[in-house]
């Protein structure tokens, strides 16, 4: 099974700082297979087949015993990214718009959670005052589309306090881990 690793809060400030040729070693010597990794912020493309519970199990493991990193590892198969992408619940229009007011840079997110939340999650998140942002939760993803800095958004600062364990991915980036999971799958370059 071919899955993507995000994981969660990787060479973001001084904690958690690792070379991805490091996480990489680490990883194959765990026993996942064809481990490549995408930009320095913890995405990784891998071979494996262990079930998602386990291989987040043996993920997260090696980075702690061999890099002394506690992280979350919240995985997605290549099939996954496919619906993460085709479920997109905001039209290009509202994308459009979000982008035009937001001077700062991205407006397109995915917050991934390692499991669907449940009722009294569910509950909680719909009562967030949103503001000028929106978000909206399809199965294990909050899609959140920002009118301004993710740094600087409230809602973004509500849900990282109620979902801890979740990790966040730009739309680009999601874009970019589906292509590079079709050319792996294809046997095609691309991956560092």
């Amino acid at each position: 099974m071919r899955y993507v690793a995000l994981l969660r809060g990787i060479n973001v400030g001084t904690s958690g700082r690792i070379r991805m040729d490091a996480l990489k070693r680490l990883l194959e010597e765990a026993g996942l297979t064809d481990v490549s990794t995408f930009i320095q912020s913890g995405n990784v493309l891998f071979c494996s087949n262990l079930s998602e519970l386990a291989a987040k199990v043996v993920i997260e493991r090696a980075l702690q015993d061999g890099a002394s990193i506690t992280t979350t590892a919240v995985l997605r198969t290549e099939q996954a990214l496919a619906q993460i992408l085709q479920n997109c619940p905001f039209s290009p229009d509202e994308i459009t718009r979000a982008q035009t007011a937001n001077a700062e840079g991205e407006s397109l997110f995915v917050c991934l959670l390692p499991q669907e939340p449940d009722d009294a999650l569910l509950a909680s998140l719909a009562a967030l005052d949103a503001g000028s942002d929106a978000f909206a939760i399809v199965g294990r993803e909050v899609y959140l589309l920002l009118s301004q800095s993710i740094r600087t958004s409230k809602l973004a600062q509500k849900l990282q306090k109620r979902l801890p364990d979740m990790t966040i991915r730009n739309w680009n980036t999601m874009e970019k881990l589906f292509s590079l999971t079709q050319a792996a799958a294809s046997g095609s370059e691309g991956f560092m």
